[in-house]
């Protein structure tokens, strides 16, 4: 399968991404972050954020500062967020499992219908499914030692090349990885939070909890689209207690 990566970071999921940045006190540096991804869906009408809660690191939450676009241009607004949701008290398979690392962020009920400006992911329909052993996938994000900064503040993107090379012992996530020859960076710290497209099918199949990059392989361990709709779908409908089971 030949694939243009260059044209990948035109790709409309790049436009759903947004950096991890939170505002402070300070005039001189009105931003900082620990690094880290998130991006913007659409389901059932509405946008939600999705990321790893462990990028918040010690920043209050309320504090986080997510654009309209990917670009972090100044003065632009920040969505004013309303809930926090991810899973706690976990049972059965997913008890010692990554899924209390996923995180769904609400937006206030008056956030305007266009905020976003149509960069949300669709993930209703046949915009979302899971990976199958070997397709081409690739993730986008903001990794700390492969993003660039632009002129006029904008950024250039990460982009992983990866393949998806099946399930592993934790329930939530699949394993991707590539070898990469030459590469310019050392590790993709940063990721966690980046959407993973399955370029095979067509259609955003998960999202990076954690990964390595060492000996010129990268593995990516990501979280599969399935579980992340149901997590969205419990904050959508307010639910306190879910149980589901994997197809």
């Amino acid at each position: 399968m030949a694939i243009d990566y260059q044209a990948l970071y035109e790709h409309p999921l790049a436009a759903a991404v947004r950096i991890i940045q939170f505002q402070t006190e300070y005039e001189e540096y009105p931003h900082a972050t620990h690094g880290g991804t998130l991006f913007i869906v659409r389901y059932r009408g509405r946008p939600y954020g999705v990321t790893c809660k462990h990028v918040f690191g010690d920043f209050d939450p309320n504090m986080l500062h997510i654009t309209a676009r990917t670009q972090p241009m100044v003065g632009r607004l920040s969505a004013r967020l309303q809930n926090l949701g991810y899973a706690v008290n976990l049972g059965g398979v997913a008890a010692n499992s990554d899924f209390a690392d996923l995180c769904v962020i609400e937006f206030a009920d008056d956030l305007t219908p266009d905020f976003f400006e149509g960069s949300e992911y669709q993930i209703d329909g046949n915009g979302a499914r899971t990976s199958s052993v070997g397709h081409d996938l690739f993730a986008i994000g903001v990794s700390k030692d492969k993003t660039r900064l632009l002129p006029g503040g904008n950024i250039a993107l990460c982009l992983l090349p990866l393949r998806d090379r099946g399930q592993t012992n934790d329930p939530l996530l699949r394993r991707a990885s590539a070898r990469y020859e030459g590469a310019a960076f050392q590790a993709i710290t940063g990721m966690s939070g980046a959407p993973v497209f399955d370029l095979t099918a067509g259609a955003l199949c998960g999202m990076v909890m954690r990964g390595t990059f060492r000996d010129g392989v990268c593995e990516v361990y990501y979280a599969d689209i399935f579980d992340i709709i149901q997590c969205v779908e419990a904050v959508r409908a307010r639910t306190l207690r879910s149980n589901y089971f994997q197809p």
